[in-house]
């Protein structure tokens, strides 16, 4: 048996950021994952999937350079140079993430780690005994139940496809599937997103049907449906059957995509032997991060499903390490994230949404604006801008702002940190910006 203070099961961004603190102290450390290192977001998420975004902002901007008085003739997409521009942003990643444990002196263990006990557990015939432990194993797409349900792909499959599909169906309707949606419909792709719950769920709800409506104008169908029954293959197409309704219907597509969200990874992990409780969504942890039932082990990023997003695992990353060395010395705080949507124009937002205000009893001044016609935002030549924000009617603190627009990905970060230093609209709205950005176009959102 292998002792060490401190094990991390779970290569990517949240388990390294809860090693990097630890194996500076002197504390001696272990890594171990079963696969290439580095981490979805590096290897098969954000990064890859914001290159082709990238590549499909390009196609809109050629596209559209007459409205600019511009002309742009022969203009296509050579999909195979797109993945192999994508490629040089992933490929060394796995070597990088090993360099990186070399250096900070921790122990790479490949294998498939199982719990015996609550301090100890086994890859293939080792058995490692430790300290504490950080559940840091990301998330899996969400298990399909239908007949036929090994046919349809992942994003992992969709970010590797070097040819474009002539008919794209996603079965689901959130973040993935309009992202990916928008990418190959401006391809020439046909697409259909197949949505059993509401289009774009949890998203402020007046952007989230502009978007819809936009990416309808785009080509993309939604349909809703109660269910897919199954999807058969036909020998390179795929017949994907449905119940919309009361009725029953089918379509062919050469590319279905698992757009369903994803799911904790804790599969093998025999957690039961370890005493460390889940439920629907991951490990059940408390505000510390530690589990609930064993204090000697811990949980970060998509492991315990709170907040799928990859800062968010960094974040708590640290935040495992700092209470790991210090005792419970911090409890994570989600209250100002911002997060984006990746479709063109970008959906942005932070803090709550006027729903989330209802539900909770409060009652805030909305700014609703439609900023399509605003000169600077018509300069850039969005065909779709608009913004939202609540603030709170006696204390004058933003309390949410959803942007849907040129640059929301960007602004949405100043309204970010004046929730998070308690700088007040009326500051936020009072400050001057340089024109004519889009940065200048805050104060007239803020009402």
């Amino acid at each position: 048996m292998t002792t060490y203070d401190f094990i991390v099961i779970g290569g990517g961004r949240a388990g390294f950021s809860a090693l990097a603190p630890v194996a500076a102290s002197g504390e001696r450390t272990a890594l171990i994952d079963h696969g290439a290192i580095g981490g979805l977001c590096s290897l098969n998420g954000c990064n890859p999937k914001k290159v082709l975004v990238r590549s499909s902002e390009v196609v809109e901007e050629l596209s559209n350079a007459h409205r600019f008085g511009v002309d742009v003739a022969g203009m296509h997409a050579e999909w195979g140079r797109v993945i192999d521009r994508k490629e040089t942003f992933t490929g060394g990643v796995t070597e990088q993430s090993e360099q990186m444990l070399r250096e900070m002196g921790t122990d790479l263990i490949h294998g498939a780690p199982r719990f015996i006990g609550q301090d100890r557990l086994v890859v293939g015939d080792e058995e490692y005994h430790a300290r504490a432990f950080v559940i840091a194993t990301g998330s899996i797409p969400r298990p399909l139940d239908f007949s036929g349900a090994e046919h349809v792909r992942s994003t992992d499959d969709i970010l590797a496809l070097r040819t474009v599909p002539k008919h794209l169906v996603c079965i689901g309707a959130g973040v993935v599937a309009f992202e990916f949606a928008q990418v190959f419909a401006r391809l020439g792709s046909r697409v259909t997103i197949l949505a059993r719950d509401p289009a774009l769920a949890g998203v402020e709800e007046e952007l989230a049907a502009a978007l819809l409506d936009y990416s309808r104008e785009l080509g993309i169908e939604v349909v809703s449906v109660e269910s897919v029954a199954e999807v058969r293959d036909g020998g390179g197409e795929y017949a994907v059957a449905y119940l919309s309704g009361e009725t029953s219907a089918e379509i062919v597509a050469d590319f279905v995509l698992n757009a369903a969200g994803r799911v904790a990874s804790l599969e093998g992990l025999d957690l039961d032997a370890a005493d460390v409780r889940t439920d629907a969504h991951g490990v059940v942890v408390t505000p510390y991060l530690r589990s609930v039932s064993n204090g000697a082990v811990f949980a970060a990023g998509d492991a315990h499903g709170r907040m799928q997003l990859s800062p968010v695992a960094t974040y708590e990353g640290f935040i495992v390490a700092r209470n790991y060395l210090e005792g419970d010395a911090e409890m994570a705080d989600y209250r100002v994230i911002p997060r984006a949507i990746y479709t063109i124009p970008a959906l942005a937002s932070v803090g709550i949404t006027e729903a989330d205000a209802r539900r909770q009893g409060i009652v805030p001044t909305v700014v609703s604006s439609d900023m399509k016609e605003w000169k600077v935002v018509a300069i850039a030549g969005a065909e779709l801008a608009r913004a939202k924000v609540l603030i709170d009617a006696e204390s004058d603190a933003i309390l949410g702002a959803h942007l849907l627009g040129p640059s929301s990905a960007e602004l949405i970060h100043l309204f970010a940190m004046a929730m998070r230093f308690n700088i007040t609209a009326t500051q936020l709205r009072t400050m001057q910006y340089a024109y004519p950005t889009v940065a200048s176009t805050i104060p007239s959102m803020l009402g």
